[in-house]
């Protein structure tokens, strides 16, 4: 059998102790919830210092629609990110007859 006959995949993944900081300022007390919500999708969409109100899943109506989009503000600010220098990496082989 040649040795030009299999196909070998590694699967990486890389772990570290990364740390990311986020600063969100409303001018409404949010609850853990909202916060979270808040800063997921900002960062998800990389959106960042812009009201962010309509990342927040308003479910338990504590505010009508009008408050919602006129007067609640929400901005949010990523404070960067901190790499982590104890970096592990795992590689997993498969091996694959052609």
């Amino acid at each position: 059998m040649s040795k030009f006959k299999k196909e070998y995949v590694y699967n990486v993944e890389e772990y570290s102790q990364d740390v990311r900081r986020y600063q969100i300022t409303s001018n409404v007390k949010l609850t853990d919830e909202e916060v979270r919500s808040v800063y997921q999708e900002s960062d998800a969409n990389k959106v960042t210092k812009s009201n962010l109100v309509n990342y927040v899943d308003w479910e338990d109506e504590r505010f009508t629609d009008d408050e919602i989009l006129n007067k609640i503000k929400i901005v949010g600010i990523c404070d960067g990110t901190e790499y982590g220098d104890d970096c592990q990496v795992d590689i997993m082989e498969f091996e694959n007859d052609k």
